[in-house]
């Protein structure tokens, strides 16, 4: 993961947790001054707003890294460390989102208090496990090779080649890589 995408993530993350807390506190666990209002809170509209519009910047992080991050991790049979939460935290983001983007357009107070109730409670548990596999996958200096990113891989171990981006792990990294060890014959000599 690029330092890119960990910032959009983490912070997207952060706000969608700290944010969604803040509404949830205002809305329900706080009594208001006003009996006639329906607000609790002055800044209880605002919550749900930076909520509500930090949503779809959310879930776009996750596709940001779904192929770097998720899918070279899960079908990697050495990397361990993390795994078991991240898969958890890969299938409360689907009830989350979902119960998320319903909720903005159903009317039907039953099914909202159902969506409520399955939001309220993946988006809690996302955000704990979030912060738990940031946590394991740090643990013990931050990987078999220290570079405090999570990633443990043998030192004699190449990381996948992809043809289909330009880049340290893309197509321009395997002349790089060969220029620096040397040709072995005619065919690699070309660029």
């Amino acid at each position: 993961m690029s330092g890119f995408e960990r910032a959009v993530v983490h912070v997207t993350t952060w706000l969608m947790a700290l944010s969604g807390a803040v509404y949830f506190y205002m809305k329900h666990l706080m009594t208001g001054s006003d009996p006639f209002s329906a607000l609790h809170h002055p800044w209880q509209p605002h919550a749900l707003s930076l909520h509500v519009l930090t949503g779809p910047v959310a879930v776009f992080a996750l596709g940001l890294i779904a192929r770097d991050h998720i899918l070279d991790r899960l079908f990697e049979p050495r990397q361990r460390r993390g795994r078991a939460t991240g898969l958890i935290i890969l299938a409360l983001a689907a009830p989350m989102i979902v119960s998320g983007y319903l909720m903005q357009v159903l009317t039907d107070p039953g099914a909202r208090r159902a969506l409520v109730g399955a939001h309220v409670i993946s988006g809690a548990l996302y955000t704990l496990l979030f912060a738990g596999h940031l946590i394991v996958s740090r643990a013990a200096g931050g990987g078999a090779n220290g570079n405090g990113r999570g990633v443990s891989r043998p030192r004699g171990r190449t990381p996948t080649r992809r043809l289909d981006r330009p880049g340290r792990r893309g197509i321009g990294s395997l002349t790089r890589r060969r220029a620096q060890v040397g040709p072995a014959g005619p065919e690699e000599m070309k660029p």
